[in-house]
């Protein structure tokens, strides 16, 4: 996209904001420890949370059956595991939601506040989109005052995962712009690519090394930034 027409930018969050894999490293080890006298129960709740992993994963390709998307995918975790579902959510709620804030801040991709200082040069409206609750782990990187949007896969409007494009509409409808003004920036091709391309959106991909253009309209880069240069 020619950058004198970007308006705004669009964030995914885990695994593009911060590096997922430190974060996973230390929750492993943090379960482990919370575990130790009790290693059935560790083993439980690794399978509870593979099994509400792996039910987005099956929510994602399929058509959406109606209903609360939250519920779906505990009621799919729930159905292959027998947990009840009041203890899974609470699992979910701790070692999902709860439990990883702390760890956040040090995991910031290296380059982002450099992005968000140049973007706010510029008067750039920034959003973020993503699969799960994110303005918790926002705040918990110090950085929820720069997104004027926030929308996740389970908002009313929403209700569906990416790479369906209604989460990414969605936040560009209430940025007030239009898919030729926005960048998307992702660290999933499959599902962030898939997803800007549905939306018809410009993407970004950040990965460890810069690789050749996945399509047409959307670039992967090694690091959040070298898009300061792009947005200049």
């Amino acid at each position: 996209m020619n950058p004198a027409r970007l308006k705004a930018i669009v964030f995914d969050v885990d695994g593009t904001l911060y590096r997922q894999d430190p974060v996973r490293r230390a929750m492993f080890a943090r379960l482990l420890r919370a575990h130790v006298d009790r290693p059935l129960a560790g083993l439980r709740t690794l399978r509870w949370l593979q099994a509400y992993r792996q039910a987005q994963e099956r929510l994602r390709g399929g058509p959406a059956d109606g209903g609360d998307l939250a519920e779906q995918q505990v009621g799919l975790a729930c159905k292959w595991t027998g947990a009840p579902p009041a203890e899974l959510r609470s699992c979910v709620r701790r070692w999902m939601e709860e439990e990883p804030l702390g760890l956040l801040r040090p995991s910031v991709r290296e380059g982002l506040p450099e992005l968000i200082a140049a973007a706010t040069r510029r008067a750039l409206r920034l959003g973020a989109c993503s699969d799960y609750p994110a303005a918790e782990k926002l705040h918990a990187m110090g950085l929820a005052g720069f997104f004027e949007v926030v929308v996740t896969a389970q908002d009313a409007e929403v209700q569906r995962f990416k790479p369906h494009p209604r989460v990414l509409e969605v936040a560009l409808r209430r940025l007030g712009v239009s898919n030729e003004e926005a960048l998307y920036v992702g660290d999933r091709p499959e599902v962030d690519a898939e997803a800007a391309r549905r939306a018809g959106v410009a993407c970004a991909i950040i990965g460890p090394r810069h690789r050749p253009r996945i399509r047409p309209g959307c670039v992967s880069v090694p690091s959040l930034g070298r898009l300061v240069e792009f947005i200049g």
